[in-house]
């Protein structure tokens, strides 16, 4: 705890992260209706064997949860750390690795919860989407439906939606796609009551700016995060305001 607190201390002294509220452009105006839908329509996906292990006792006790995780690869392989990420939450962890926004809706529609309803939704997904040929609109379309789905689901719950992370060479895969989906996704979901978009920092996250050096909170696969960059997404999310 000492240690998360050092983080959170260390964000909020020197400004090292965005709590986007202000309106701006939305990709609505600007995208064809045929790019947003490549990525904000549901796609089947099998469900991992954790969340499969998972889903009896979520929904025997689902009443006693009151924090739910939805996302890709980046937040299932968080669960080894929950407990120290979340100490005084009942954490529902509904991610699965490889989800795309899409594969996320597939499995939103499909949850049979009906006794949950979490006070807060922390929200990481859109990694999976990205690719030369994935124009930004396209990207932040689907991002903002797999919120706007976790709206219509828990419509009491705030939602706490983290920005795309880097990966990739040299932590810079996709930059021209990535960063202004992020952008997109920003402005689109300030228009939303009970949702706070969380710009992480991308270079705490990195170790600095794109390098070819190696950053101890990635993987050697560059992609998937070691405990140091759940702790800094911890701390992001409590300086946006989570209770941990």
């Amino acid at each position: 705890m000492l240690r998360l607190f050092a983080n959170l201390l260390i964000v909020l002294a020197c400004n090292f992260f965005l709590i986007v509220g202000n309106a701006g452009p939305s990709f609505a105006q600007e995208c064809p209706d045929p790019t947003k839908a490549m990525n904000a329509s549901a796609q089947q996906k099998q469900a991992s064997k954790r969340l499969n292990r998972a889903l009896p006792s979520y929904r025997a006790r689902s009443a006693r949860y009151n924090l739910a995780l939805v996302g890709d690869s980046l937040v299932e392989l968080w669960q080894p750390w929950i407990k120290d990420s979340f100490p005084t939450r009942p954490v529902m962890n509904l991610a699965v690795a490889g989800d795309t926004t899409q594969n996320a809706l597939y499995r939103l529609e499909g949850l049979d919860l009906p006794d949950f309803h979490p006070a807060d939704v922390v929200v990481l997904i859109g990694t999976n989407n990205l690719g030369a040929k994935t124009a930004p609109c396209a990207v932040a379309a689907g991002v903002v439906a797999v919120v706007s789905k976790v709206r219509a689901l828990w419509p009491g719950a705030h939602i706490y939606a983290l920005s795309i992370p880097p990966r990739g060479k040299r932590y810079a895969f996709y930059e021209d796609v990535r960063i202004p989906a992020n952008q997109l996704v920003a402005s689109s979901l300030a228009e939303m009551p009970g949702v706070t978009f969380v710009q992480m920092n991308d270079d705490m996250l990195r170790c600095g700016k794109p390098s070819d050096k190696d950053c101890s909170n990635y993987k050697p696969d560059h992609l998937h995060f070691n405990e140091g960059a759940y702790k800094l997404i911890t701390s992001f999310l409590a300086a946006a305001g989570l209770q941990l």
